[in-house]
């Protein structure tokens, strides 16, 4: 069986994500392609949508509660990369497959962008934000996965994942469900109630392949996860 999967970008630089996605391909006997854009009309033939890392989101796109500071519709001192026009396009994609209920995967950025889609929060930066930001590299912490999700199911309750973000979910939207939290609170992982969309804070493609490390998660695993889900639900719809 072969899918498409559609990477939410207008840079062709991404070969971290599409080599991942190559190997879960590989690893599900199921053949993978990736195409890449932000528009409506190329994304209208893929058969999953995966929204990726990047800057920090418009502040203008946060909701407004004058009694939180980190909501201030001002952007932080912190605030690097913010592209408004690019967080626009990604939403719009983000509500065709919602309406379509096609399979949606945000990493990083792109779990930001689906609960704020969905009616969730966003702390433009996190007081932990020492602990999650990139440095030279990504810096690996502990996580605990709700018992009984896919992700435990995966990895178990407890596993290192990779972070390389200083913003974070507040709080999520009324159809979201945190299924993952680092050791010190921070939301890891997000699930649509009801549709096929899943949120990962960390960066899967960067603990597969190459950069597969013993001390922490095999990104493999979710990417391959997501490629079956896929599958599965595009082989329903064409019959």
């Amino acid at each position: 069986m072969s899918i498409t999967i559609g990477i939410a970008s207008p840079s062709a630089a991404l070969q971290n994500y599409t080599a991942a996605l190559a190997e879960a391909g590989k690893r599900t006997g199921i053949h993978v392609l990736t195409k890449i854009s932000t528009q409506p009309d190329e994304a209208a033939g893929w058969d999953a949508l995966l929204l990726p890392g990047g800057g920090d989101l418009d502040p203008a796109l946060l909701p407004d509660d004058p009694s939180l500071s980190s909501y201030t519709q001002r952007a932080h001192p912190s605030c690097t990369d913010i592209d408004p026009g690019l967080d626009r396009k990604q939403l719009a994609l983000l509500a065709l497959f919602a309406r379509e209920k096609k399979p949606v995967l945000g990493i990083c950025k792109g779990m930001q962008l689906i609960n704020i889609h969905f009616g969730g929060g966003l702390c433009q930066d996190l007081p932990q934000a020492a602990r999650h930001r990139r440095l030279k590299s990504d810096q690996l912490h502990s996580s605990c996965a709700l018992p009984g999700s896919v992700l435990a199911r995966l990895y178990g309750e407890r596993f290192f994942v990779n972070s390389a973000h200083h913003q974070g979910i507040t709080f999520t939207g009324p159809d979201i469900s945190v299924l993952q939290h680092s050791d010190d609170g921070v939301p890891e992982a997000i699930l649509h109630k009801s549709l096929p969309v899943l949120g990962l804070q960390w960066h899967p493609e960067r603990l597969c392949r190459s950069f597969s490390r013993p001390d922490a998660a095999d990104g493999s695993a979710v990417l391959s996860w997501f490629v079956r889900l896929t599958a599965s639900r595009t082989g329903k719809r064409r019959h």
